[in-house]
């Protein structure tokens, strides 16, 4: 267990959530445009590359994390 700055904690918790809400966003997608079938609600459009994209960001943080407060 290393010492850490607080205020190196706190951007490295800070771009964790940014990226984690960013693909929270992703996720949601948006509604699509096809006409509705009888009483059928409105269905999600997420797409793929955005997925991976936000992922791979998450991913990013997690590992500068890792790097930067040790891998316990």
């Amino acid at each position: 267990m290393g010492n850490h700055s607080k205020s190196e904690v706190a951007r490295l918790i800070g771009r964790l959530q940014e990226r984690h809400n960013k693909l929270v966003e992703v996720m949601k997608g948006r509604e699509s445009a096809a006409p509705l079938d009888e009483g059928r609600t409105p269905d999600l459009y997420v797409s793929a590359e955005d997925i991976r994209f936000a992922v791979d960001d998450l991913a990013t943080a997690l590992k500068e994390i890792r790097s930067r407060m040790g891998k316990g």
